[in-house]
């Protein structure tokens, strides 16, 4: 009987390092081979916090991350998900070229009131290469406005950005 127990823990610990040593994480987002990626996505946050869906562009493609894990930890969240078509990837491509460069030197930040009259928001989070990974909060009505739920402007570069991610988001599909 002892031999048994002792051989179902050797196999179990050789099965946790050999998973260990493969960089088996539950999930095929791959580290990005560059240091630069996007991830954006729609958040509702009145009457509890919903993601639909949070994706992210690494390395010339399009992944989707709809575990809804960015609500259990919103201040700490990191990209988890699977990869989409190319057909995905096409509709996004130029996200990361059209990103607006005064958004970088803001640095993270909320803008507007996200969540705030049971709205929602728009997450972005940008990493560069050789800069440190940043976050923004952006009040949903960046999707169709240049105002904020409260009335204030939005800089004139982030509301143009909104509207094209406001555009995209619902052709996208993660299923």
């Amino acid at each position: 009987m002892k031999k048994t127990y002792f051989i179902i823990i050797f196999l179990t610990i050789l099965g946790m390092i050999a998973c260990k040593n493969k960089g088996l994480r539950g999930d095929d987002t791959p580290k990005p081979l560059t240091d630069d990626y996007l991830v954006f996505g729609q958040v509702s946050l009145g009457w509890g916090c919903r993601a639909s869906a949070i994706y992210k562009i690494a390395d010339g493609k399009l992944y989707a991350d709809t575990s809804n894990v960015f609500c259990k930890n919103q201040e700490n969240y990191l990209f988890s998900g699977y990869q989409l078509s190319d057909n995905e990837y096409n509709k996004v491509k130029n996200l990361i070229a059209q990103f607006p460069t005064e958004l970088s030197i803001e640095g993270s930040k909320a803008f507007g009131c996200p969540g705030c009259a049971d709205g929602g928001m728009l997450f972005i989070q940008r990493k560069e290469k050789g800069k440190e990974l940043q976050s923004w909060r952006i009040d949903d009505n960046v999707f169709y406005q240049n105002k904020d739920v409260i009335g204030k402007d939005f800089p004139i570069y982030l509301a143009d950005y909104g509207k094209i991610i406001g555009k995209l988001l619902p052709t996208l599909k993660y299923k």
